[in-house]
């Protein structure tokens, strides 16, 4: 006859642990608690009956305690998963900040804008918003392999969605959080563009506004508790990029 050693394994697991035999295991182990002091921030601990009305202090000093280690590991963990967020931002930031400083021309620097910008962020859509008399002639059109590039403004449009000065927005959520341009500048996606970071820049040389909008299909990417340092800086370094190779073109009054 042979015996099932899978079975015998899962009636093991199914085993709970008794009160008795944890009493037994501390009485065996004295030291169990000091050598595991975090312990003290989930056990609950007894409470002692003075009689009458007297209440038991040190009972409730020991939850009160109890509650702020709790909260203080749970920011401690938050900063961890910030930190690291931020870690993650730096490199993509250093990534693109390289491949923008690297383009030798007008046409690789939009290659890098509108094909590598969406790899390095993770992100559905990147379009660059120029403002421009083409607007009012010229129809936002992409294709459905590559849905990221430029995009013709009107005049005027960059400011009232970046109201009171605004540098960068983040909107967690385009259904709830209305802003005007959405189809100008989401042309032929809207639909999909779920949350939205945009960054306000302005040429040097034309005082022309751009904008330039990350979208993704997922809500609440973006959100206003975000830090957004790297991405101020990343703007910079477009705008700078973007009005040299604009003058250097030759094109900058065409547009």
């Amino acid at each position: 006859m042979t015996v099932d050693k899978s079975s015998k394994t899962s009636a093991k697991t199914k085993e709970t642990i008794s009160k008795q035999q944890v009493v037994d295991y501390l009485r065996q182990h004295p030291n169990f608690l000091k050598d595991n002091v975090d312990l003290f921030e989930t056990i609950t601990p007894p409470e002692v009956d003075h009689g009458g009305n007297v209440v038991d202090l040190q009972h409730h000093m020991l939850g009160k305690l109890q509650t702020g280690l709790q909260a203080i590991k749970g920011k401690y963990e938050g900063l961890i998963t910030s930190s690291r967020d931020n870690m993650s931002t730096l490199h993509q930031v250093h990534e693109a900040v390289l491949s923008l400083i690297r383009a030798p021309s007008l046409e690789q620097l939009l290659e890098v804008i509108a094909l590598d910008l969406p790899a390095f962020f993770n992100v559905d859509i990147v379009r660059l918003g120029l403002e421009s008399e083409a607007a009012e002639f010229y129809e936002n059109k992409f294709g459905e392999q590559n849905a990221s590039g430029i995009a013709f403004l009107e005049a005027g449009l960059i400011d009232q969605i970046m109201t009171k000065g605004k540098s960068i927005l983040l909107i967690a959520d385009t259904e709830k959080q209305f802003f005007p341009g959405f189809a100008q500048i989401f042309a032929d996606c809207e639909g999909i563009v779920e949350s939205v970071v945009f960054l306000r820049m302005r040429l040097p040389s034309s005082q022309r506004n751009v904008l330039l909008a990350f979208g993704v299909r997922i809500k609440n990417h973006f959100h206003e508790g975000q830090g957004t340092e790297m991405l101020s800086f990343l703007a910079q370094i477009i705008e700078h990029r973007l009005d040299e190779c604009l003058n250097d073109s030759g094109i900058a009054h065409l547009i």
